[in-house]
Formats: C-alpha cells, structure tokens, sequence
C-alpha cells in the first residue's frame, strides 16, 4: 500500500540513523564508582480503586482499575529495560510493558518490545496522572500498545521532540501471529514558552493484522497550558477508513483544572476539574461476514465534574477523589457500552 511503504522508509531511515550512532562511545554515569547503579534495579507500583454508583440504574459496585507494578534497571551504562504489569486490570491480569532501551547518543533511544505507540497525550498518560477517576473517551482511540521498535529523539537546545516507531498489528497478548500489515505511529511535541505545549500525531494500522481488516488511519493535535495554578488541555482525533467503508469518526477532549494548596493531615493540595468529551460512532475495523464494517462503538458525549486532595511526597503520591459523570447518546445506547452511564465515582489512586 502507499501508505505502508512511504512509512516503511521514513522509520528505515530513522532507524538507520540509531544503528550508525551506536557506534559512538556512551558517557557512563560516574556517580557510582563501584558501578552498582548499573545492575540495581528500581521499582515503583500504582493503585486505583474504585466505587461506583450508576445514577440510571439502582445499580452500583466496587472496582480496582489498576494494581502495576514495574521493575527496571541498567544493564549497561547505555542499556536499560522495563517491565511492567497489571496484576489487576478491572480484574483481569495483564502485561503491560517489556521492553529494552539503547541509548547509543545523548537525545537519542531506541525502544525493542511491547510497548505504547506514540500517538495521543491523554492515552499516553500513566493512570496516576489522570486528572479524572477515569481516562478521556479520546482513547477508545488512542490507547494502544503492541510489540515492535520505536525511537525517540530529543533535539539539543530547543525543546522539541520526535517519536516513531514500527509495531505489529496484531493483539499484543499474542506475540506468535505472522502480520500481513504493520502499525506505524509518529508524534512530536514542543514545550513552548507562555507554559503553552502543542503536539501532533499520525497513525496507522490494520486492527488484527491478519488480513480481515480496513486500514485506519488516524490524525492526532492537542494543546496543553500551564498558568499558575491553573491547567488545561484539548486534544482532538479524526479517523478514517480506507475504502470508505465506514464514515470518519471524531473523538475530542477538553478539561480544565485548578489546585490551591492546603495544610491537611492527609493532603497538601485540593483541586478542581471539569471536563467535556465526546466520541462519534466509530467502527474497531474488523470485516463482518459480508466484507462490511460494522458501529461497534456508539456516539456519545460526557460531563464531568470532581475535586481531589491529594499528597505529594518525594516520589510518593496520594490522592482521594470524586467525580460525577453525565453521559448523552444521540440514540438508542449500544450493548457494547452499555456499562457507560451516568455515576457518581468515589476512589483512591497512590503511586510509589
């Protein structure tokens, strides 16, 4: 496809430029000289749990979204690994990352394994820092991991930075199937002054990369700001399906937040956000028996509205926080989701 191959050169060339730059020398760390910093490896856990009221149904329930643990370290003063997983995803038990990092020059590493295609700043956030009890409706489409190779650069001197990378299709649970169409993913984003930081992203895949699915491709930009105590952020998605086989979807996101310190027993910070999200009917890209895509996901809109007081200590943080959710269907709510509605949402979140 023309897509695949203009791709296929943009990451051979990036790539390319990483194996000719390992050849040059790695500055060690010399803040140990016993050199036990290398083999040492770090650890560091998140928790969030849950209660939830549904506010249409006499309906309610308690949830763990997540319990992580991640263990990484250096093997060499330019070799690093990580490996992280979720002993309680909702429930389920997942692997999240296991990857190796080189960093054969200052700005430059490159990524082997199962981990995030760079694409969308909401996705790409660590549960802990979630602003919300819950991630934004944008990654329904932007939440993706798989194994492959990516590179990351920053550039010297001006606070810009590039990511690409090259993944399979397929499900990242299982590693053995043979693709027929590969993921791409590229983002960039630049930390401007005004406490102002843009970011733009590409990507593309063949969800289930057997051949049974319609490439999609899907276009990234988001705006963040920092003012003083004060932030917010937008970020829009635009998708689309080869072939016209589905209409275009969109998903966007818009919060705001706003902390003010405190001199509490168990927070230091109290803060308030509110937040709007929507996505528009969307299909996952996988044919149907008669070649067609199918609505798997159905249009809908959400309010949300909460307060946190969270603790900070060092590494450590700590937060209790409630949200209410509003959700709006522009017709009659689809099976799939039909978990998603209006509630009220009580949690703790700490992170190690």
């Amino acid at each position: 496809m023309i897509i695949d191959a203009s791709m296929k050169k943009i990451f051979g060339v990036l790539l390319a430029l990483a194996a000719c730059s390992m050849s040059m020398q790695a500055t060690p760390d010399t803040t140990r000289t016993d050199g036990a910093w290398r083999y040492m490896p770090k650890f560091n856990g998140t928790f969030r749990g849950f209660f939830q009221q549904s506010t249409v149904k006499s309906e309610s329930r308690f949830t763990v979204a997540n319990a992580r643990l991640c263990a990484g370290g250096y093997v060499l003063p330019w070799l690093d690994y990580l490996v992280q997983v979720d002993f309680c995803a909702a429930g389920k038990i997942r692997l999240m990352d296991a990857y190796a990092t080189v960093t054969p020059m200052q700005g430059l590493k490159v990524i082997l394994g199962q981990t995030r295609v760079p694409f969308s700043v909401e996705a790409s956030r660590a549960p802990h820092l979630y602003y919300f009890t819950d991630v934004s409706l944008t990654a329904d489409f932007g939440n993706l991991r798989s194994v492959g190779i990516k590179a990351g650069y920053k550039t010297k001197g001006v606070p810009l930075y590039f990511e690409g990378g090259i993944f399979n299709s397929a499900d990242m649970v299982d590693h053995n199937v043979w693709n027929r169409a590969l993921t791409y993913g590229v983002k960039a984003n630049y930390t401007a002054g005004y406490g102002l930081r843009p970011e733009v992203a590409f990507m593309s895949r063949v969800p289930g990369g057997t051949g049974n699915g319609i490439r999609v491709n899907q276009w990234n930009a988001s705006l963040s700001w920092t003012y003083g105590r004060f932030f917010a952020e937008g970020e829009y998605i635009y998708r689309h399906y080869t072939g016209d086989s589905h209409k275009p979807s969109h998903a966007y996101n818009f919060f705001v937040d706003y902390g003010i310190p405190v001199n509490w027993r168990m927070a230091d910070k109290l803060s308030f956000q509110a937040r709007l999200d929507g996505i528009s009917d969307a299909s996952n890209g996988i044919r149907q028996s008669d070649g067609t895509l199918a609505t798997t996901i159905d249009g809908h809109r959400r309010i949300t509205a909460g307060a946190t007081a969270s603790r900070t200590v060092g590494k450590l943080y700590c937060a209790f926080r409630l949200n209410y959710e509003q959700y709006f269907y522009g017709h009659t709510e689809n099976t799939a989701i039909a978990t998603e509605n209006s509630m009220l949402v009580a949690g703790l979140i700490f992170h190690f």
